[in-house]
Formats: C-alpha cells, structure tokens, sequence
C-alpha cells in the first residue's frame, strides 16, 4: 500500500487533484488506523486510467459514469474497456480530420 505522496511521484499528478479525484467519486483508496489514504496498485492503475482519459479529452462525468456506473447498471470490466476504447477511437478519428482540416486550411492560406 502506497501513500498519496508515493502515489503522486508515480503517477505524475499533484497530490490536490488526486484527493480531487477521490472527493469526485472517481476513485476509493483505503484508509489506515489514523485516517490516512492508502493506494493499492489497482489503485494507481485506475488512476493512470483516469489520467489518460482526462489527457484524450473525456469530462470527469463520462468518467465516473464509466468507471462506477450506478449498483442498478452491473458490468463486467472487458465490456467496460471495449466501450472506452470505442470513446477512444471516436475521439482519434476526430482529432484526425481536425488535423486534416487544419492542414489544408494552411496550405491554402500559404
């Protein structure tokens, strides 16, 4: 188990946005006997996650919606992963004709 400081080294993220993350529903770590966080490593991969989620444009909502969809909305994590992934490739596609556009806009422009 791993301190919120541990935890920030490792992923890259200020110590603020991991508690954020925690305060959004977006991820539960442990506590210890004096109250302290304590990260798992499943704790930091799913933090990696939201990271990159984050980094490809996906609101903390999605997120949260996806990753700790509602008791009444069971799931199995391979589904869960194939739905993220399809958001992914939508999203690079998109950024892809963004990129296309641009291009030939400066290019025209030239």
């Amino acid at each position: 188990m791993n301190s919120i400081g541990v935890v920030a080294d490792r992923t890259g993220l200020p110590v603020e946005t991991i508690r954020f993350y925690e305060t959004s529903g977006l991820l539960t770590p442990q506590r210890d006997r004096s109250g302290h966080r304590r990260y798992a490593e499943a704790d930091i991969s799913e933090l990696e996650v939201i990271q990159a989620l984050r980094q490809a444009g996906m609101s903390l909502k999605d997120i949260r919606d996806h990753l700790h969809p509602s008791a009444d909305e069971p799931h199995a994590r391979r589904p869960l992963a194939e739905a993220l992934m399809s958001i992914l490739d939508e999203r690079a596609a998109s950024l892809a004709r963004a990129r296309a556009l641009v291009n030939r806009w400066a290019r025209d422009r030239a």
